[in-house]
């Protein structure tokens, strides 16, 4: 049984014809509701969801701050916060403070589900100041990246230790990065 009531119309070439474009126009007029559906469904995501995407499906991304741009695969992103594995390092990232996100590459396999892990930046900040390694900073409010350990998340500001007594006091707000060398 044909289920299209146009087709039982009969053998008329006219209504063949007619019959073709109407399901031409309807398959046209479905397109751009998806169309307009998905542009709907991108007006509603925040940059979070676009970093999560691409480390659900492993592309590598050009992550862009206003200090430094980064080039790897996101291995971990919660809240304000992805991990990014370049060749050389372990980036961790405030994705507030990013300006751009760029696939270079997509990946055909592989990427990272859903894991265990910090919440946030700050609190990956915390694990950080808990490891007690050293770990490079780059912020937006210094020319330069500061180099030691965290040893205070406070409510605002981190307090890090650059080297024999002296200790460095960032605004949480400036800061854009911290990034270790990868083990």
């Amino acid at each position: 049984m044909n289920d299209d009531p146009l087709e039982a119309l009969g053998s008329d070439p006219e209504l063949a014809r007619l019959s073709q474009r109407m399901r031409d126009e309807l398959r046209s007029e479905a397109e751009e509701y998806e169309a307009l559906a998905a542009k709907d469904l991108a007006r509603g995501r925040h940059l979070s969801d676009a970093v999560l995407l691409h480390c659900h499906r492993g592309d590598v991304v050009e992550v862009t701050t206003s200090s430094a741009t980064f080039v790897g695969r996101i291995a971990y992103c919660a809240g304000d916060l992805a991990c990014l594995l370049t060749e050389t390092a372990e980036v961790d990232v405030c994705i507030s403070v990013v300006l751009s996100l760029r696939v270079l590459e997509r990946a055909h396999r592989g990427g990272w589900g859903p894991s265990a892990g910090p919440a946030s930046f700050k609190a990956r900040l915390f694990e950080h100041e808990a490891g007690g390694g050293s770990v490079t900073i780059g912020t937006r409010l210094l020319d330069g990246e500061i180099e030691g350990r965290i040893a205070a998340v406070a409510v605002d500001h981190l307090v890090v230790e650059v080297g024999g007594p002296e200790s460095r006091y960032l605004a949480l707000t400036g800061v854009e990065y911290l990034r270790r060398p990868r083990s």
